[in-house]
């Protein structure tokens, strides 16, 4: 199990692992900036930081299966 995790994450890292790694690239972000827009915004709304970090947690987890879900690996 760790040898396939150790070639995934080598692959990744070369570049080799999807055949368009800017497109990967470009939706991990979108997504980190969703869960940072969406911790601020629940925490500004008088929400815990906890509470906020939960929440958007769950909801950015939740949206990474379905950006991913058409990508192509090489």
């Amino acid at each position: 199990m760790w040898d396939m995790v150790w070639n995934s994450a080598g692959l990744f890292f070369k570049g080799k692992l999807f055949k368009d790694t800017r497109k990967v690239l470009l939706l991990l972000a979108a997504n980190i900036v969703l869960a940072a827009i969406l911790t601020i915004g629940i925490y500004a709304a008088s929400a815990s930081f906890a509470l906020a970090c939960v929440v958007a947690g769950i909801v950015s987890g939740a949206l990474q299966p379905l950006l991913f879900a058409k990508l192509k690996y090489a």
